[in-house]
């Protein structure tokens, strides 16, 4: 294993957004956006939501590939899988892991392979997988331009997968809230410096899928 956790950005104890792949029962490719804490260097801790397809996979098959991506597209089409045409992630997207029994997303920027060494509760919601590293897999590239609409985006596709789990729940309007206007924040971000991009579309988008989340919720009360 010539790359380590530390030449791609990870830093112990602190949490950095990947996409977690999986295998389903029947052997067909799963992913979503996950935040990955490193714990050593031989190791990193996931935390998925129980009633997610992520979770029962990892506890099925025991492995998962950590695809790190700085890529908005990959991000919001696994994290909205109904966004995809047929509504599921193209399965021309993933090839098999080298050393697990998962998939990985063929336009990642790195892999690592990963085996579930442990699985527990976090809180009501969420449970901890310990993960070993088996592989890690990092093409060298060229570096690329920081663009304040890349990072904007993905950080209202994060808040907004918080948003769809919480917006049903009385007790946790004020986190909605609080998420609706940091996703706003990332908006205004996305419009200021990259009008009508890919992005902005993304993002135009999101929003409609949380308004009618919201409206959805209203009807339910």
């Amino acid at each position: 294993m010539t790359e380590k956790l530390a030449d791609l950005g990870f830093s112990k104890g602190i949490i950095t957004e990947t996409i977690v792949s999986t295998s389903n029962m029947d052997g067909q490719p799963n992913a979503a956006p996950m935040g990955g804490i490193m714990k050593n260097a031989q190791r990193i801790a996931i935390r998925p939501y129980t009633s997610t397809l992520t979770y029962k996979n990892l506890q099925l098959k025991r492995c998962a590939v950590i695809n790190v991506t700085a890529n908005p597209e990959l991000y919001y089409r696994t994290a909205f899988k109904e966004s995809n045409p047929k509504g599921r992630i193209p399965q021309e997207w993933f090839e098999k892991a080298e050393t697990v029994d998962a998939p990985k997303l063929r336009m990642a920027d790195a892999h690592i392979e990963v085996s579930v060494a442990d699985i527990s509760s976090f809180d009501a919601e969420r449970a901890t997988a310990i993960c070993q590293i088996k592989l890690i897999k990092a093409p060298k590239m060229l570096p690329k331009v920081y663009c304040r609409a890349s990072s904007a985006t993905i950080e209202a596709i994060i808040h907004a997968t918080r948003v769809k789990v919480l917006v049903n729940d009385k007790n946790e309007q004020k986190h909605v809230n609080r998420l609706l206007e940091m996703i706003k924040d990332c908006n205004d971000v996305v419009n200021h410096v990259a009008q009508n991009s890919r992005y902005s579309e993304i993002m135009t988008d999101l929003t409609k899928r949380i308004d009618s989340w919201r409206a959805k919720s209203e009807g339910l009360r």
